[in-house]
């Protein structure tokens, strides 16, 4: 990412406890950082990722992390999961004020248990159900006609039209 002139934050997902954030900072936003600041000021503040979990619509920090100042990439460890995730990248200024840089894009974190759904849902496999490609819809072998399955569809992703 050396000669990129833009600053970004990416966040991934690893697993239900972590995620991985790369980023860049680009010279022109160091060159603003000091001219706001004072001479010098990037390198007498701190980098530090701040990482916020989303819950009920609103942001709440979970964690400060200081980083190394020639990274740009850090693991970022959680303590749960299934859960929307940002960071905000920035500079921990001598006088502990933080100042933002980049905000990442928000992640959501898989869960690592069993679903809590318990409900039931019956899929027909039967042979008169399937073809021997498993493609719905089948044809009647008496009629040669289309069966058009008619039964509720189980999950939602089902029920959207296929263009």
């Amino acid at each position: 990412m050396i000669g990129n002139d833009e600053t970004k934050l990416v966040l991934l997902v690893q697993n239900a406890y972590n995620v991985f954030c790369y980023f860049n900072v680009s010279p022109i936003t160091i060159k603003e950082f000091e001219d706001r600041y004072g001479e010098n000021s990037w390198q007498n503040s701190k980098p530090v990722l701040k990482v916020y979990e989303i819950s009920d619509g609103s942001a709440c920090e979970v964690k400060n992390i200081y980083i190394d100042p020639l990274a740009d990439n850090w693991y970022i460890k959680l303590d749960k999961d299934d859960i929307d995730v940002f960071v905000k990248l920035g500079r921990m200024l001598p006088d502990d004020n933080f100042e933002a840089i980049a905000v990442s894009n928000t992640v959501t974190t898989p869960r690592n248990h069993i679903s809590g759904d318990s409900a039931v849902y019956y899929v027909d496999v039967s042979e008169s159900c399937a073809n021997t490609e498993g493609k719905v819809p089948i044809y009647n072998k008496k009629v040669n006609k289309k069966v058009i399955h008619k039964e509720p569809k189980p999950y939602p992703f089902m029920e959207r039209k296929k263009n």
